[in-house]
């Protein structure tokens, strides 16, 4: 072979996997449903962000409304998430009001931070107890989602990589026995 006939070979071989990967993000998205876009309309977004936000909130370090999970978490139920769950989400974030009003007679937003934390640890025992005892048929529950959605979307977004966890844009070999320090931030990859 000689280097036109690699070089060649080389440019159908790229050519054709960034074709393919084209493809392939294509079938990824698929349009949302009228129940799934109203996570996208008016202050959904920034509900999700204030729910986010109950879950992890600032500390010395951003918390989730300032990495913008309010904004991811939309994308994340619309995009990956099966009919079952995108509907278990749906009801569930559309009952939060009613129970906090039942729970603390005011709306989310006129909670104390101790309040939030009280709301949140109630709803995550709840969630818990659940997912122990529901049938593989059953979707998964609403405020279960929203905490892993909470949590990916803040870990992954670039203030929750540089700010939270210890980024290092190019990693080095790995080392199994590098020391450790009560303390330490984990690290991003």
């Amino acid at each position: 072979m000689n280097r036109r006939e690699a070089l060649r070979n080389v440019a159908f071989i790229v050519g054709g996997s960034v074709i393919g990967g084209n493809l392939f993000l294509q079938g990824c998205t698929r349009p949302a449903s009228k129940d799934v876009a109203s996570l996208f309309e008016g202050d959904a977004p920034v509900f999700l962000g204030d729910l986010a936000e109950a879950i992890l909130p600032k500390t010395s370090t951003p918390g989730a409304k300032e990495a913008g999970v309010g904004d991811f978490i939309p994308v994340m139920i619309r995009d990956c998430y099966d009919e079952k769950d995108q509907k278990a989400f749906i009801e569930g974030f559309n009952a939060v009001d009613d129970r906090v009003q039942k729970e603390f007679k005011k709306g989310f937003n006129e909670l104390s931070a101790e309040e939030k934390l009280q709301f949140v640890n109630n709803y995550d025992k709840e969630a818990k107890e659940y997912q122990k005892n529901k049938k593989e048929e059953d979707p998964n529950h609403f405020f279960t989602m929203l905490k892993q959605l909470t949590l990916t979307g803040f870990f992954t977004s670039e203030i929750g990589m540089k700010q939270a966890l210890r980024f290092v844009k190019i990693p080095g070999k790995y080392d199994g026995s590098y020391p450790y320090k009560k303390g330490d931030k984990a690290w991003a990859l």
